[in-house]
């Protein structure tokens, strides 16, 4: 099957948030009353979903959204491959920037 770049950049950025999510903690976090750990477990399969339903912008739109709103730490690395799906996407990063202060 023939995936797109974006495609392909936006699984790349999820599978590095899946790597992130090993580091999320237990912390409850307020207006959730989920945990951290649970809420990115979340995010990461409801992304996965409008990948599978080839609606992967929409999917990294949301998971960015919901990744910021939590304040779940990024790493350098995630920046980039997010710039990447971001652009391949048709986005402006600049839209976008602020996920850079995720870094922490």
């Amino acid at each position: 099957m023939f995936d797109t770049k974006a495609k392909r950049k936006t699984i790349d950025f999820l599978k590095h948030v899946r790597v992130l999510e090993q580091n999320s903690t237990d912390r409850i976090v307020k207006g959730f009353e989920k945990t951290e750990k649970e809420l990115i477990n979340e995010f990461i399969v409801e992304c996965a979903e409008f990948i599978d339903f080839n609606e992967w912008g929409v999917g990294l739109e949301i998971l960015l959204d919901n990744i910021n709103e939590i304040q779940f730490t990024l790493d350098r690395k995630a920046i980039d491959l997010a710039r990447a799906a971001i652009v391949e996407c048709g986005m402006n990063y600049d839209d976008w920037r602020f996920i850079e202060s995720l870094v922490k």
